[in-house]
């Protein structure tokens, strides 16, 4: 090992070690979770399960029940994201309905689709965020290690359900080690037949018009276990450095701009009319983040969000 924590080439910290490493890391620079495991070279569920006896308590991977008895706990911050783009947003698991490994999730403020199929791994998180302030979370991983969902307590949060669901779900091997399953590269998402190439810088254009207007929009982000959904107005967003963000006070989304590879307006039909959406891509051509208008009154998508659509500035290939 490296003197500053970071493993060796070839080196594959586990355990124990695995947390000297990562607490050397957090010394010497303040990374996210997903950043630190890749910069020592593990996926972020063995990175989490390096904290199991300190911070951290595994789970039994019982997936629908865990979800369902969220329903108890009121409000809290669901977190899904993908390689490139966070969602964040504060609602209630009030309708949890799961049939085989496909699941939906309803409440207030909250949307969300599940496929139980890639989950693996759980573990009860309880650790010091970004800011300084202490975290506790659910956080949920497909057999490679990458998170597919996480659950965060709010200020509104009934603490005392969220603890008593640890204690029903919490695994008899509280190992600190945990093997992962490489995974093969998702294949690219399909892409609308009637499509208009924009530029990249089309999702600016579009979330800053859709601020200044108040024009409901919807948000989508997901991955290969979960996708998340808002739709609303939304209000303030900025760039904070290499992110593009929506900050509100009950939603957030980061992007990571430098990966868009491409942008597209599409225009799908639907048995209500046809659907307008801005769709951003990476280099593998996976989906990063989709931005469509929401209904409005008795129209199936608003004016407002057809005009934004219709002047997205287009892709320039000079």
């Amino acid at each position: 090992m490296l003197e500053d924590g970071i493993p060796a080439r070839g080196e594959r910290l586990r355990g124990g070690a695995l947390r000297e490493a990562m607490l050397r890391l957090r010394e010497a620079e303040k990374l996210r979770a997903r950043d630190a495991a890749t910069r020592l070279g593990v996926s972020e569920a063995e990175f989490v399960a390096a904290k199991v006896g300190h911070e951290a308590i595994r789970l039994e991977p019982d997936f629908a029940d865990i979800l369902r008895a969220l329903s108890g706990v009121g409000e809290v911050l669901a977190l899904t994201r993908n390689e490139h783009c966070v969602h964040e947003k504060h609602g209630t698991f009030e309708t949890v309905a799961i049939d085989g490994d496909a699941g939906s999730v309803r409440g207030e403020g909250l949307e969300l689709q599940l496929f139980l199929g890639h989950w693996r791994h759980a573990y009860k998180l309880t650790d010091e965020g970004e800011m300084g302030m202490i975290m506790t979370s659910l956080q949920f991983f497909d057999a490679d290690g990458t998170a597919v969902h996480k659950v965060y307590q709010t200020e509104n949060t009934d603490r005392a359900a969220f603890d008593a669901i640890v204690g029903r779900f919490m695994h008899a091997e509280q190992s600190n080690e945990l093997d992962v399953t490489p995974s093969r590269l998702a294949p690219p998402d399909p892409t609308p037949g009637d499509r208009t190439r924009v530029a990249p810088r089309a999702l600016r254009a579009a979330l800053e018009k859709a601020a200044a207007t108040a024009t409901p929009i919807g948000v989508v982000v997901g991955n290969s276990g979960a996708i998340q959904s808002y739709t609303g107005p939304i209000a303030k967003v900025m760039a904070t450095g290499p992110w593009y963000n929506i900050l509100d006070a009950r939603f957030n989304m980061h992007l990571h701009e430098a990966a868009i590879c491409s942008a597209w307006v599409a225009r799908e039909p639907s048995a209500d009319g046809i659907f307008t959406s801005l769709d951003l891509f990476d280099a593998r051509g996976l989906r990063i983040v989709r931005v469509f208008g929401a209904q409005s009154s008795d129209q199936f998508q608003s004016p407002a969000w057809l005009e934004i659509a219709a002047n997205l500035p287009l892709f320039d290939a000079a």
